[in-house]
C-alpha cells in the first residue's frame, strides 16, 4: 500500500516537473527577448530598445515619451530580471516577475510581448507606477464624462460602418481581441437589418446619454457601459463592453436597439 502511494506521488511529482519544463520551454524565446529589451534600457540603449519593440507599442509611443517613461519606472538602472510566471498564447506572451536594479532594488513588473515575423517583441509593460503602459493597481475605471465620451465615439464609428455599408473601417477600431473572433463580413451580416432599414443613429451627438448603471469593470477585466439616448421619436439603447489595449480601452462588444 505504502509502495503503491509513493509510486503515485512520484508519478504526480514528475508530471508536474514536466509541466513546468514544457511551459519553460514554449517561453523561452519570450523571456529572452523580455530580459534583452530591458537589458538594452540598462545599459542607457533606450533608443535601441524603442526600436526593437513591437511596431503597436511604438506607433503609441515617441522614442521621446519612452524614455521619459522608462525612466519614472526605473528601468534605466536594471540589473536582472526574475519572472514568476510565463505564459504563452498563439503569438502573444506574458511574463509576470520584478526586476532587480543596480542599486538593489525591486520592481514589481508585468511585461506582453506579441510575435512580429517570428520576433518575440514587447508590446508592453506593466507596473504600478506612472510610466510604460503602467496600470496602477489594475485598470482604471473611467468616470462619467470619460465613459459618455467613449460611448458616443463608438456607437458613432459603428453608424458611419452602417451608413457605409461598410464595417472594415469599424474593424480596424475595434480591440485586437475582438478582431481575431470576427470579421468585417460576419459583422456586416450581424448587423445587417441595420443597413437595410436605413438606420441612421447620428442624431445622438445632439443629446447627452443616460447610463442605466455605473460604469464598471467585472470580475473578466470587461468595462460595461450600458444605457440610452432619448432621442426623439426614438430612444437608442446600448451596451458596449470593452477590454483595455494600451493605451485605451477598446471595443469588445455592442449591442444597440432602438425602440419608442
Amino acid at each position: 500500500m505504502k509502495k503503491g502511494c509513493l509510486i503515485a506521488i512520484g508519478a504526480a511529482f514528475l508530471l508536474i516537473v514536466i509541466i513546468i519544463l514544457l511551459a519553460f520551454g514554449l517561453t523561452r524565446g519570450a523571456v529572452k527577448a523580455g530580459d534583452q529589451f530591458l537589458g538594452l534600457i540598462g545599459s542607457g540603449k533606450i533608443a535601441a530598445a524603442y526600436e526593437s519593440a513591437s511596431a503597436t507599442l511604438k506607433s503609441e509611443e515617441s522614442v521621446a515619451s519612452f524614455e521619459q517613461n522608462v525612466k519614472k519606472l526605473g528601468l534605466t538602472d536594471f540589473a536582472s530580471a526574475s519572472w514568476s510566471s510565463r505564459e504563452t498564447k498563439n503569438d502573444r506572451a506574458r511574463l509576470e516577475g520584478s526586476v532587480t536594479t543596480r542599486s538593489g532594488g525591486k520592481i514589481p513588473l508585468t511585461m506582453e510581448l506579441v510575435k512580429e515575423s517570428g520576433t518575440w517583441k514587447v508590446i508592453y509593460l506593466s507596473a504600478p507606477q506612472a510610466g510604460v503602459s503602467v496600470e496602477q493597481r489594475g485598470k482604471q475605471l473611467p468616470s462619467d464624462e470619460k465613459s459618455k465620451a467613449l460611448a458616443l465615439d463608438s456607437l458613432l464609428a459603428f453608424n458611419k460602418a452602417v451608413q457605409d455599408k461598410s464595417f472594415v473601417g469599424f474593424h480596424q477600431q475595434v480591440s485586437r481581441q475582438w478582431q481575431e473572433q470576427i470579421t468585417p463580413d460576419k459583422l456586416k451580416e450581424v448587423f445587417n437589418q441595420f443597413i437595410e432599414t436605413h438606420l441612421d443613429i447620428s442624431p445622438i451627438k445632439e443629446v447627452q446619454p443616460i447610463l442605466s448603471a455605473a460604469p464598471e469593470i467585472n470580475s473578466d477585466g470587461i468595462l460595461i457601459l450600458e444605457g440610452y439616448y432619448p432621442t426623439h421619436p426614438n430612444k437608442v439603447y446600448f451596451r458596449l463592453k470593452y477590454i483595455y489595449e494600451h493605451p485605451a480601452w477598446k471595443l469588445f462588444g455592442i449591442q444597440v436597439n432602438v425602440n419608442q
